[in-house]
């Protein structure tokens, strides 16, 4: 790696550049010299991953930069100073074979296994296999090429310790068109080897390069929505995992969903904190459209997004198919309950069991026959409230619908109040299975949506059933906080013993886990019913689960 100059020395990445900066920025992409755009972050394995933030200034920029500005950039990011070159399929691609440039192919686990032409290969069937994907599978249109040329551009280059690449905007295709597209070429990282890469080496230039292909789709084929930048985070995010389902970079983002839009926070919610508000957390949304109506519909969302904005174009799509935004939010929300070991990958989301639990906005004891909770939130947010009794937890999931005010960025504080009572309540409210009745208090019910959960999170195997050719582990949740390891006992439904071992506890999500990973179990259980024991401490616990091969 080559020491890096910090880009614009006070300035984090989050704020917003100037045209003057925005040319200094590119001068110093072309010059060998990467720009850093941020000199830390608070969270320390989260990566920058890509820098469509910048893109995003340029593209704000365009019409305040003078002309001379304008072409400077433009020649800037068509500039391929490299030693060599070479086309592969589609890809016209750029790169050093000696020099802090010079790439070098290694594996996931930072092990070198090629050299620089074996790089520039890697690169070149990667990316025509997401071409082939993106393209042919999925229908996207493809990117415009830059003037003059019959490939698509990718420069290889030293962008620095956790910046995996940029899709630069070259030409405005456009003219006077809203929303504007433009062509564009790819900057991607020569290694992917530093501490601050989640995925590392030739599994992120996989991600990278599904991830990166489609922002040049978007921006050239369907058009720049400038309010809108997180949606080419949702589905850039959501793409590396529909190309590229085994590497599961975009893990490291959830948790930022799960836990700061958890506090009410409006879906379409953006911020200059690129690092938790991208829109990479919310790729999640992309997942649940794909799983809930079809993977079909995110392309007929980018092909509405030509003449309309992401909400919009988004409900125009769940409407043709007979659903809305207001609905398919308020299902989206509930979907959210169903994660780490509330996880059900058959029904929601197939890699449920390895996302974060949704943190609740307010927790509070049931006692005394009634309990209420209060909070402000706002328009088409999500949140729960956890009512904790002696056995059980009763989760109340409520989803704010207001879409309109939304689409107006109207942070306007909606105040919600949620009462649970074993006692006679005014209508309306809602009585649960186990006798006790929740009542919702809203200003108008017709932007709310309500769900109801008793949790047995104490209680429950997940995945139940468990499917071991699709599942990766299964979770036993237990109470005690001291032991460490445990031995846990399979038996048929006959009860003939047929698989024993010591599993590690693990606290995750809010509770304590027996942790039983898929592949301990492959050669062990065929499919049936299982009757699952657990001592710990002088405490028995056991499971019923139906084990599916």
């Amino acid at each position: 790696m080559i020491a890096h100059d910090v880009y614009a020395k006070k300035k984090s990445c989050h704020s917003t550049m100037s045209p003057e900066e925005l040319v200094s920025y590119y001068r110093d992409l072309r010059s060998g010299h990467r720009p850093v755009l941020i000199e830390s972050s608070s969270d320390s394995n989260l990566s920058n991953k890509c820098s469509m933030w910048v893109t995003a200034q340029l593209l704000n920029q365009w019409k305040n930069l003078t002309a001379t500005q304008r072409q400077e950039i433009q020649t800037l990011i068509r500039q391929h100073s490299s030693q060599n070159d070479k086309v592969i399929g589609h890809f016209h691609i750029f790169y050093d074979t000696s020099g802090p440039n010079t790439p070098t192919l290694f594996d996931g686990t930072g092990t070198q296994i090629g050299d620089a032409l074996a790089y520039v290969d890697s690169v070149g069937a990667i990316f025509n296999h997401v071409w082939d994907v993106e393209i042919g599978t999925l229908g996207f249109q493809k990117p415009p090429f830059e003037s003059g040329d019959s490939c698509y551009n990718i420069s290889i280059s030293d962008r620095g310790d956790g910046d995996y690449g940029i899709t630069n905007p070259a030409e405005l295709i456009s003219g006077t068109q809203i929303p504007e597209r433009y062509s564009s070429n790819i900057d991607i990282d020569n290694d992917f080897i530093g501490s601050s890469f989640f995925t590392k080496g030739i599994q992120a230039l996989r991600v990278t390069a599904a991830h990166e292909f489609h922002h040049a789709i978007q921006i050239g084929s369907y058009g720049y929505w400038s309010d809108d930048v997180y949606a080419y985070e949702i589905t850039s995010t959501w793409l590396e995992d529909v190309v590229y389902t085994d590497v599961n970079d975009y893990y490291q983002y959830l948790p930022n969903y799960f836990n700061l839009f958890s506090d009410g926070r409006s879906f379409n919610y953006y911020s200059s904190d690129h690092y938790h508000y991208g829109g990479y957390e919310r790729c999640i949304w992309a997942h649940y459209l794909a799983k809930r109506f079809g993977i079909d519909i995110m392309r007929d969302v980018w092909t509405r997004m030509r003449t309309q904005p992401f909400l919009e174009s988004t409900n125009a799509a769940l409407v043709s198919i007979g659903s809305n935004l207001q609905e398919a939010f308020a299902e989206f929300t509930y979907w959210n309950y169903f994660t780490a070991n509330h996880a059900n990958t058959e029904k929601y989301y197939p890699e449920g069991d390895y996302y974060p639990r949704f943190q609740p906005l307010q927790q509070t004891p049931f006692s005394n026959g009634t309990s209420n909770v209060s909070c402000d939130v706002e328009a088409l947010s999500s949140s729960m409230y956890e009512f904790d009794l002696s056995q059980d937890t009763i989760t109340v999931i409520i989803a704010n619908v207001d879409v309109e005010a939304a689409k107006l960025r109207d942070l306007t504080k909606r105040s919600v109040g949620v009462t649970l009572s074993s006692q006679s309540l005014l209508p309306p409210y809602q009585q649960l299975k186990n006798g006790l009745k929740v009542q919702i208090s809203v200003d108008n019910i017709s932007m709310w949506r309500s769900f109801f959960s008793i949790d047995a999170v104490r209680k429950d195997a997940s995945p139940n059933p468990f499917r071991l050719t699709d599942a990766r582990r299964l979770l036993l949740p237990i109470d005690d906080e001291n032991v460490h390891t445990v031995k846990v006992y399979f038996y048929s439904s006959s009860l003939a013993l047929a698989y024993s071992d010591d599993f590690s506890i693990t606290y995750d999500y809010g509770t304590r886990l027996i942790v039983i990973p898929a592949n301990k179990l492959q050669s062990k259980l065929a499919s049936g019913v299982y009757f699952i024991f657990a001592k710990v401490s002088n405490k028995d616990y056991q499971w019923k689960v139906a084990v599916i091969r």
